[in-house]
């Protein structure tokens, strides 16, 4: 099927949209019609994708905010609100990363990651939410991370706000579904600016040079397409969803239910019979490694 300027007349937020996977989706977001308003926490970066969009029509706007306050989303939300007139859809994109291993973490680490990463979606949504709720519709998208379902050495602070932000939007989507609102969650897996921030050794000793490669191949462009149908009116109804996108590969992510379960016959789980299952399932026990990238 093919799709013309679906997203025309709609109005969109990007948080950090200054550059990677935000800029990505905020330029696709254009190509297809829609309004959008850059925002990002670096001035420069605000200019520099206003200047790359060269936009002309009057659909655009460029916001140098932080999210990581509630004064700065209400300033997002104004400001688009009295340009535009309403919001459509916002996608809650804007990150950062402090990486350290817990012994070594300051709590100031901890904190300004969790400002931007997990208060940030919050301030930003909750200040939108009247207008959405006034017009009878709207679309959320918060912008997750692998680590944030299977952790990560080093990251406690960004696998906690990305995790989450997972939670959050579940119960969102719960709280919302009767007013219209769509909320959901995508884990983007690309190779961009923030990743460069992270020295090669480390991503090698994770993931391994094959992982690595592949990771380097898989672009922002290829993620801008899954958030484009979700705030769609084809995307009408999905809701409460975690989905991920990794270059070529589509997925659709079960958090809700156990992965296995097991029964005892007696009244209630005692200590040795516990050990014994677990004696006889280590791999299902064991710590895996799985890497934070899809």
């Amino acid at each position: 099927m093919i799709f013309i300027t679906y997203l025309q007349e709609k109005v969109i937020i990007v948080t950090g949209s200054g550059r990677g996977i935000g800029y990505a989706i905020a330029k696709y977001c254009l190509d297809e019609g829609a309004t959008v308003v850059i925002v990002d926490s670096v001035m420069e970066r605000v200019d520099k994708a206003l200047s790359r969009l060269q936009d002309n029509s009057g659909r655009i706007l460029g916001i140098h905010e932080t999210v990581a306050t509630r004064e700065g989303a209400k300033r997002i939300i104004s400001e688009t609100i009295n340009r535009f007139g309403k919001i459509d859809a916002l996608i809650n994109n804007a990150a950062k990363t402090e990486d350290n291993l817990l012994l070594n973490m300051e709590e100031s680490e901890f904190n300004n990651v969790i400002d931007t990463n997990l208060k940030g979606p919050f301030f930003c949504t909750k200040e939108v939410l009247p207008s959405m709720v006034q017009q009878g519709n709207g679309r959320i998208i918060n912008m997750i991370a692998a680590s944030g379902l299977a952790g990560n050495p080093g990251q406690t602070n960004y696998a906690a706000s990305k995790g989450g932000l997972l939670s959050m939007t579940l119960t969102w989507s719960k709280e919302l579904r009767n007013k219209n609102i769509q909320v959901n969650a995508v884990i983007p897996t690309a190779w961009t600016e923030m990743s460069e921030e992270i020295p090669e050794k480390v991503l090698l000793k994770v993931m391994g040079e094959e992982k690595l490669d592949e990771l380097k191949s898989r672009t922002p462009n290829q993620v801008a397409p899954l958030i484009g149908y979700l705030l769609s009116d084809e995307g009408v109804g999905v809701t409460g969803q975690c989905f991920g996108i990794a270059g070529k590969q589509l997925s659709v992510w079960d958090y809700a239910k156990p992965a296995e379960v097991f029964s005892t016959e007696e009244d209630r789980w005692e200590f040795e019979e516990i050990a014994q299952l677990v004696e006889g399932n280590k791999e299902k026990f064991r710590v895996k490694p799985v890497s934070p990238f899809l």
